[in-house]
């Protein structure tokens, strides 16, 4: 079924940020899957002001494929930017944003529209078996250590790279905080709109291309960006 015609029932957007090696392999994977839901969808791919080739290789899948589509920051906005812009530009009733880096797959997006249409407004996804080195199996426990003291956050993975959510939740997830995450803002907002939460279990693949937008050998300023941002969600639930 054709995004184009119609209403479109899920909307699939890619943050990407230099991902010219992972881009093509990733939207392919995507439209199959996609494909496969029997409904009618949109990909949107979110370039955050890359300076390799990804917009152009978009550019050029899109010509092919009239329901993928590319929207380009003129500067880099941050991960939380490119996710803002996923949420004001989706036109479906049902709205997935999955990083680009093809450690995540769109396979699993029938999980999430199963949790959607039996009641969820936000469904987390929730990477069980990791593949990730170390140091940001490290990084991770530490922001889900800090998601659960500063939020008291329920689920099992805060930084997951794949969520998805129902349109009564796009009227609720304004994003204002610049970071290259946007889980616990998603969350705040989810939780002072009394709405309903859950969470599926997912795959995660090894990144074997591109490089992290996230610097983990400055760590300790991750950590303290990271603690203030949260710190300053906290007061979210207070005022």
């Amino acid at each position: 079924m054709s995004g184009l015609n119609g209403n479109v029932e899920v909307t699939l957007a890619l943050p990407a940020y230099n991902e010219e090696k992972n881009i093509v392999n990733v939207l392919n994977d995507s439209v199959a899957s996609l494909e496969k839901l029997r409904c009618a969808w949109e990909i949107i791919v979110i370039d955050n002001c890359s300076n390799d080739s990804t917009k152009e290789l978009v550019r050029q899948y899109s010509e092919k494929e009239p329901r993928v589509r590319i929207i380009v920051h003129d500067e880099n906005r941050l991960y939380s930017g490119s996710c803002a812009t996923a949420i004001e530009n989706a036109k479906g009733k049902y709205v997935a944003i999955m990083d680009s880096d093809g450690q995540f797959v769109a396979a699993d997006l029938p999980k999430f529209v199963d949790k959607l249409r039996n009641g969820a407004n936000f469904v987390m996804g929730w990477r069980r078996n990791r593949n990730d080195p170390f140091m940001r199996l490290v990084t991770s426990a530490v922001f889900n250590f800090l998601g659960k003291f500063w939020l008291k956050y329920p689920l099992h993975d805060l930084n997951c790279g794949i969520r998805m959510f129902d349109r009564s939740f796009v009227d609720n997830a304004k994003i204002e905080y610049k970071i290259n995450m946007v889980n616990p803002e998603l969350y705040v907002r989810a939780k002072l709109a009394n709405l309903k939460l859950d969470e599926v279990e997912i795959q995660h693949f090894e990144r074997t291309e591109g490089i992290t937008c996230h610097n983990f050998w400055k760590s300790w300023k991750i950590f303290m960006d990271v603690n203030m941002y949260m710190r300053h969600l906290r007061k979210r639930f207070k005022s």
